[in-house]
């Protein structure tokens, strides 16, 4: 199934967290078209939103909106978006999702009322307590952003908006798992994320990494990329606490995508899966598609076209590079135990040398590997409670005899 990424402000922000791979690619489309990159405009919107409706096949139609800053294309744009998508809903029969990723700086009284009366699920950005946070998410001239956020938050709460958190791993925050999960918990997180950051150093003229053209490369990691091993430990510590106190009360990603798998489906995190094409398409605010939100690149590779020149099926058909670039694994992953749980990682994150030959591995290959062996007991016992109902309540006593 096809899922977008739709960006109608781009890279355009009003922090600047020093890890963000988005804010880059200003150089490239501004040179490209030749001026401003502008928000996307209503019209725009509800020509992709026509698309999706009358093309889907699916009754169910999910719309992501994420940056840049989203919100910055004001609250006017989403409530036409909303008008437009209710009319096309009402003749289709069609049921509309949306979701939204946000820095929450912007969220105020009239913000949570519009996302709680229209069942947006907001996803908030924020990494920790206020010096963790500060660490990286900064403004645009170097001040603080957690206070912002809090505001933001208190006002979701307040109008009961269902909201997930989305915590950047860095090389800070990697040191204090546990009081990262217990902050997350304090504010009322119930759905979490934990997206481990690596950037490389070495880049062209439009931040394209270098080692994407040039096999023999070698990379060389940014300072706030989190550490593998560090990473894996990181995860482990919250899994062990998530497994014995919070499976019933807090959503975590990660674990619920490898619970998922362990029961015998697809995994729900595109890394983990066999094939990613179409998986994560980014929908500019010019209304050009890219393969995947990672590989934002003004190479023909990585762009599929305008959505307003493909159909549906063609932009399926023209997502599959990706997919075949992933398929495209190294020998050491093909002999690994774990290929089934991770098929080789996100290409992304593909850039350690294994050999002269020009195979290569993913940069998170022995954090997965320590993950996997660490959870697999975990998660396999989970899967035996559920299919053979037995109460969860004995879960807690089980558990404690495998960590």
């Amino acid at each position: 199934m096809l899922n977008f990424m739709i960006k109608p402000t781009s890279f355009q922000c009003n922090i600047a967290c020093k890890y963000c791979f988005y804010l880059e690619k200003e150089k490239f489309m501004h040179s490209e078209l030749n001026k401003k990159v502008k928000f996307m405009d209503l019209e725009t919107a509800k020509k992709f939103i026509e698309k999706r409706v009358t093309e889907g096949k699916d009754r169910d139609i999910y719309f992501t909106w994420q940056g840049g800053e989203p919100l910055l294309a004001g609250l006017d744009f989403y409530k036409g978006v909303v008008s437009y998508q209710k009319e096309l809903a009402r003749l289709f029969d069609k049921k509309i999702h949306n979701a939204i990723q946000t820095n929450g700086i912007l969220i105020d009284e009239q913000w949570a009322k519009f996302l709680k009366k229209h069942e947006f699920l907001v996803g908030i950005s924020i990494d920790g307590d206020q010096e963790i946070h500060d660490i990286y998410r900064r403004t645009v001239n170097n001040g603080s952003t957690f206070r912002k956020v809090s505001k933001g938050l208190r006002y979701l709460e307040q109008y009961g908006v269902e909201y997930n958190t989305l915590t950047v791993v860095n090389n800070f925050n990697v040191k204090y798992p546990l009081e990262t999960y217990k902050f997350l918990k304090s504010i009322g997180a119930k759905f979490m994320q934990f997206i481990p950051v690596v950037e490389t150093l070495d880049n062209d003229e439009n931040f394209k990494p270098n080692w994407i053209d040039d096999r023999e490369f070698n990379a060389r990691v940014s300072d706030f990329s989190v550490d593998p091993v560090a990473y894996s430990e990181f995860m482990n510590k919250i899994f062990d606490v998530w497994i014995k106190k919070d499976i019933t009360k807090i959503s975590i990603r990660m674990f619920d995508s490898l619970l998922t798998r362990f029961s015998g489906y697809e995994p729900t995190l595109c890394i983990f899966r066999e094939k990613c094409g179409g998986s994560n398409i980014a929908l500019e605010s010019d209304g050009m598609l890219y393969q995947c939100d990672h590989f934002v690149y003004p190479e023909s590779q990585f762009k599929i076209g305008n959505f307003q020149e493909l159909n549906l099926n063609e932009i399926e058909g023209l997502s599959d590079k990706l997919s075949q670039k992933k398929q495209d694994i190294s020998s050491k992953c093909r002999e690994c135990k774990w290929l089934e749980l991770c098929h080789g990682g996100c290409p992304k994150h593909r850039f350690i040398n294994l050999n002269s030959s020009g195979e290569r591995i993913s940069y998170f290959c022995e954090a997965y590997q320590r993950m996997f062996e660490h959870m697999t007991s975990g998660l396999n016992l989970m899967v035996e409670f559920k299919e053979k109902h037995i109460p969860w309540e004995l879960f807690a006593g089980a558990v404690e005899k495998i960590y």
